[in-house]
């Protein structure tokens, strides 16, 4: 299933839920407007916010769904995003499809608890470390834009220093006495 959300400047209005893009296109395609574009590789939609009446009505199975251009507040262009969502009310095959935000990333969900468990054993590992060669580490930026990362300071000392984020690049690293050297 598929939910259409229209975007404007990081603004997202969800419109309404289909069982297939195609289907969900059929619907959004009825506005004056609307653009499709593949670019290497890549589909682009979008509605022009200059094209949007002050009030429509988009008849779609049975349903009728107000658009107005009210509903923006600027005026660029509308993205149209996809957001794929497992239907949990049919008898499922395991993991769900997708991923899930961990952090600041998007790990796959089949890669989820892998990821968190290797990203926390390398934490403890870049702490004891640290405090082994006589420097107090600790998590700070929980929530950032670029996510969590480790800070050190020499015992004693009032001055924390960034050494990492820890990104999917951190979960990789094996050789921690090179990184903190």
């Amino acid at each position: 299933m598929f939910i259409l959300e229209l975007n404007q400047e990081g603004l997202g209005t969800e419109i309404g839920l289909f069982q297939t893009i195609k289907e969900g296109r059929a619907f959004i395609s009825q506005v004056e407007g609307y653009q499709y574009k593949e670019e290497e590789g890549f589909v682009y939609e979008m509605l022009d916010i200059r094209k949007l009446p002050e009030y429509m009505e988009l008849q779609y199975n049975g349903h009728i769904v107000p658009l107005t251009k009210f509903m923006f507040t600027g005026e660029g262009e509308i993205d149209i995003f996809w957001k794929e969502l497992p239907d949990l009310s049919t008898p499922g095959k395991g993991m769900v499809e997708g991923s899930t935000r961990v952090d600041a990333y998007l790990i796959p969900n089949d890669e989820v608890k892998d990821y968190i468990a290797r990203r926390e054993s390398q934490y403890r590992k870049a702490k004891a470390f640290l405090e082994a060669k006589g420097y107090e580490a600790e998590r700070a930026y929980f929530g950032s834009e670029d996510g969590e990362a480790v800070l050190y300071r020499k015992k004693g000392s009032e001055d924390w220093h960034f050494l990492t984020h820890m990104d999917p690049g951190f979960n990789e690293e094996e050789d921690f006495q090179s990184l903190l050297e």
